[in-house]
């Protein structure tokens, strides 16, 4: 698992329950220590390699924890981890509904009580939190994370790596851009071009705000 922060933390329940075993820990944050007691913890590509030398890759499955906005960072994670041999693992938990029709890709994490219906389609390292709802025909690209309880009514399609927050709903057959953020509670009623931050009932654009600056405030923050 590469994520030793709360998504990893919010996943191992689920995991554990799947029958799944977690061999290692991944993280470039040097001040993290394991959160799982016993469970190998990796300072990132450093000391993974190494690590990954003395494994047989076929029998390893790889999930990455790490929450948005950095659904682009799971992507990139997804192809370099694949690239080694690796495979992706897709789960949910036993209370997930996922209808038939419904198309998902690799590493799929969804919580609780999450629901996904017909003809929908989820791409590659999307997150589906606890008692979100995907309706009929919505399409999520790479990377899309969607919050606890918020609504994506049908037809909606939700561009690459981009985040709808706790609470949000979204009209249907919306278009919401690539790398977008739509704020907590939002009522989504029009289209959102790419890379901008929304809020508020209806969702306006906030003013001086972007998700690359969010991203930039974010990542000093980890550092």
């Amino acid at each position: 698992m590469w994520g030793a922060g709360d998504q990893g933390r919010v996943n191992k329940p689920i995991l554990d329950s799947l029958g799944c075993e977690i061999v290692a820990l991944v993280d470039d944050t040097r001040a993290l220590s394991t959160p799982f007691p016993g469970t190998t913890l990796l300072h990132g590509w450093l000391e993974l390699e190494p690590w990954l030398a003395t494994q047989d890759v076929r029998r390893l499955g790889f999930v990455v924890a790490i929450g948005n906005p950095f659904g682009h960072v799971r992507c990139e994670l997804h192809q370099q981890l694949t690239a080694r041999g690796i495979t992706p693992v897709s789960f949910a938990d036993a209370s997930v509904l996922i209808c038939r029709s419904a198309e998902v890709a690799a590493g799929l994490q969804a919580m609780p009580l999450a629901m996904v219906h017909s003809d929908a389609v989820i791409g590659r390292q999307c997150i589906l939190n606890t008692r979100s709802l995907i309706e009929h025909d919505c399409v999520l690209e790479d990377g899309v994370e969607v919050g606890p309880g918020a609504v994506l009514c049908g037809r909606v399609h939700v561009g690459a790596n981009s985040w709808v927050g706790a609470g949000a709903t979204i009209r249907p057959r919306i278009h919401i851009g690539k790398n977008v953020i739509v704020g907590a509670g939002a009522v989504v009623i029009e289209d959102i071009p790419d890379g901008i931050v929304v809020v508020g009932v209806p969702a306006h654009p906030m003013t001086n705000r972007n998700t690359a600056s969010i991203i930039a405030n974010l990542q000093g923050t980890l550092r």
